[in-house]
């Protein structure tokens, strides 16, 4: 298992139970592109016992300022960290432009929204993931 693999682990294992940062961490590991950089940016909190946090309030603050600090990405994935922020249900974010999302990454979008809305299986259950 690699690094960021037992990250995105740790991280699904302190949002168990709540389907919408379930959701949003699922997103985010799948994505690929934004764990790494959020550890790098010092925004994923080792909470000392062996888990870890992301300091959701930090990202979405990162999201309003995108380009302008330590986080570096796409349009398309500057939304899909939107959207994960979104997915929590802790911050309001606008999606200012969804039609930008790559096509795998609406995908992964449109799988992460029905997972936050009713849970793992259901999303499942309607193959979004399959083209």
């Amino acid at each position: 298992m690699n690094h960021i693999t037992a990250l995105g682990t740790r991280l699904g294992e302190r949002a168990a139970g709540s389907w919408q940062e379930e959701a949003a961490l699922w997103l985010l590991g799948t994505h690929g592109h934004w764990l790494p950089q959020l550890q790098h940016a010092r925004l994923i909190v080792d909470d000392g016992n062996g888990s870890s946090r992301i300091a959701w309030r930090h990202v979405a603050s990162a999201c309003l300022t995108a380009g302008d600090g330590p986080l570096i990405g796409t349009s398309s994935q500057w939304q899909i960290l939107r959207l994960a922020c979104l997915l929590t249900g802790r911050h309001a974010l606008g999606l200012a432009n969804l039609a930008a999302l790559e096509e795998s990454d609406k995908r992964l979008a449109l799988h992460a929204m029905a997972w936050a809305a009713g849970g793992r299986a259901w999303a499942h259950s309607l193959a979004l993931l399959t083209p």
